[in-house]
């Protein structure tokens, strides 16, 4: 029976960086979360919910997904120590990005919460699993505002994988 202190390993680091995906092995997108997200649309001057994404996912749904720049909510929003200064969102168009102009001029560009069955059928046509059972569970809470960039309180509508055969 060993009493005394812990036995504490050396830690390696491996600075080769030969390799994208060992180096970056979380940066594939062929997994990601839709949420419902308030922004402040100041060429229409109203409050928008909309769906954003948390990257630009892999697959043809990435042909919808702009990355688009939203200005703080309120004046009194203020930065975390952990704030990225990330000013482009993942934004789900209602056309393909290269069909519309400026989404803000447009009255129906973006996606909202009426949207949600459709998209839900888009994805599952073009490949995609979609999982929602993260959102019936009391423990895990994955939404709200974020710690990387101004954000309101955005909610999760669920976690879409890619299937890849």
């Amino acid at each position: 029976m060993n009493i005394g202190p812990p036995r504490t390993r050396e830690l390696s680091v491996n600075t080769d960086v030969s390799s994208h995906s060992e180096d970056f092995p979380f940066s594939d997108h062929s997994t990601f979360v839709l949420y419902l997200e308030p922004i402040y649309n100041s060429y229409l001057l109203t409050y928008q919910n909309i769906i954003t994404l948390d990257c630009v996912p892999n697959g043809p749904l990435a042909a919808m997904v702009a990355l688009i720049h939203f200005p703080k909510l309120s004046e009194f929003q203020s930065s975390l120590v952990t704030f990225q200064g990330q000013s482009c969102v993942p934004t789900l168009l209602r056309q393909p990005v290269s069909k519309i102009g400026n989404p803000f001029k447009t009255t129906n560009a973006f996606m909202g919460s009426d949207d949600i069955p459709s998209v839900f059928s888009y994805l599952r046509s073009h490949g995609y699993q979609v999982d929602t059972s993260l959102l019936l569970s009391n423990h895990v809470l994955i939404g709200g505002v974020s710690d990387t960039r101004y954000s309101g309180n955005r909610k999760m509508i669920a976690m879409v994988s890619l299937h890849t055969s």
